[in-house]
């Protein structure tokens, strides 16, 4: 069973939870050293200074003197943790200070292990708990003899050692403070700066349920790119569920005239026969061209269908259709007249535009077919003699499932399906009053 991964807030925690300590534990070690540094220079600078101040109280006439009380008076101080030595040029003791009197064997814990030096040079070790600083002279006599003299001065470095232990706890108490106070922050950071993924999460979970469509925004420039891929996705599936219902609702409202003319027909009539394999053959035709719409298929704009066949037949279907109303379905169209694009198409464009005129059509429906011959555009109108459109409803008659009215049977998407077919053509339609009293349909077409 394979492990399940951690979140990108535990990761990042993580990678802060580790990297801090060990960042901040680097500062610390550094800034510790740092400070052992300065308080080991302090107190060089110190030690040089007892030492010119015993070169500034010697005094050497046959032998080296010294005050019996220095200027600095922890020399005088038995263990004071500051002591003096001051040697010949073979390394014989001429002066101790009074300070040293109780160390172990002073001499040799003072000068032991420093190397040998040239007139003028100095030495700084640290042994045995004492930084020692020496520095060795040529004392030049009254006589005129140079005598080589070493001076040397000792600190405990107790004292050291107490700071630099009080500045380290210090120190790592603060740096944990530190490392403590900026792993609450970094996760404030994460739950802050992941936020927006969270609220992701919780858009998609909202359209799974159903409550809403869209990932509704603003989003952040880095999580945009995903947010904009995976709208464009639910657009696509809404628009593929949207394609799927229209196209089952085009092909119910196609097959409503065939069927319609096979109802109405009688079994028993001599034509019955031929008038059952036409509306067959049309029904068959209009599922194909249906299923052709749905994957997407061509319209086969490079044909040119003659316009007048179609319309005759149409007319005769309606006449069929409607023969209890006696309508007069009159068509004016040249026999040179093409529609540009597959039959299927004018048949669904005019038999939809017919229908309608027919269905609310007083007593009267007029079409008439100009153009659409050789390098002219085609124009199609429909009228009839019925109650018309009022200016204020016509836009929304255009909509898919809207209706001028209610009372009549009908699904409201006649209108809809003439215009996605001249949208696809790149034509036009427009709604208007006609002289015959009713509404009038024209479509133009390239």
């Amino acid at each position: 069973m394979s492990r399940r991964p951690l979140s990108l807030a535990a990761r990042l925690f993580l990678a802060s939870a580790l990297l801090l300590p060990v960042a901040l534990g680097a500062t610390g070690w550094y800034l510790e050293r740092a400070h052992r540094l300065a308080l080991d220079a302090a107190a060089g600078e110190r030690l040089q200074l007892q030492v010119l101040a015993l070169l500034a109280q010697a005094d050497y006439n046959g032998g080296l003197t010294l005050p019996l009380v220095p200027l600095e008076p922890r020399l005088a101080q038995p263990n004071s943790g500051l002591y003096a030595l001051v040697t010949g040029g073979s390394g014989e003791p001429l002066w101790l200070s009074p300070s040293a009197a109780l160390l172990p064997q002073p001499i040799a814990t003072l000068a032991g292990g420093t190397p040998d030096l040239a007139p003028g040079q100095r030495h700084r070790s640290e042994r045995a708990g004492l930084l020692r600083h020496s520095y060795q002279v040529l004392w030049e006599t009254e006589a005129g003899d140079a005598v080589p003299l070493r001076f040397l001065v000792a600190e405990s470095t107790a004292p050291r050692d107490a700071d630099v232990a009080a500045y380290r706890r210090s120190l790592w108490f603060w740096l944990g403070a530190t490392i403590v106070v900026l792993l609450a922050m970094q996760g404030l950071i994460l739950a802050w700066g992941l936020r927006p993924l969270a609220r992701l999460a919780e858009a998609i979970a909202r359209i799974e349920a159903g409550e809403a469509a869209r990932l509704d925004g603003p989003w952040p420039r880095e999580v945009r790119p995903v947010t904009e891929n995976l709208q464009l996705l639910l657009n696509g599936e809404q628009q593929r569920r949207e394609r799927m219902r229209n196209t089952l609702a085009d092909l119910a409202h196609s097959l409503k005239t065939p069927l319609a003319v096979l109802r109405n027909a009688e079994p028993g009539d001599a034509a019955y026969p031929a008038l059952l394999d036409e509306q067959l053959e049309r029904m068959e035709q209009v599922i194909g061209w249906h299923l052709q719409r749905a994957a997407g298929g061509s319209s086969g704009l490079l044909q040119r269908v003659a316009v007048a066949p179609v319309l005759e037949r149409l007319r005769a279907t309606l006449l069929k259709v409607y023969a209890d109303r006696q309508l007069a379905l009159e068509t004016h169209c040249p026999a040179a007249s093409r529609f540009r694009g597959d039959e299927r198409d004018l048949l669904e464009l005019l038999g939809n535009l017919l229908d309608n005129a027919c269905k609310y059509a007083a007593a009267r429906v007029r079409v008439t077919v100009a153009g659409g011959s050789a390098g002219e555009g085609l124009l199609l109108t429909v009228e009839d003699d019925g109650a018309g459109i009022s200016p204020e409803l016509r836009d929304l008659l255009l909509h898919r499932g809207a209706r001028a009215d209610s009372r009549r049977e009908g699904q409201g998407i006649g209108l809809a399906v003439v215009l996605e077919i001249v949208h696809a053509q790149r034509g036009e339609l427009v709604l208007e009053d006609s002289e015959l009293g009713g509404a009038r349909v024209c479509i133009r077409l390239p």
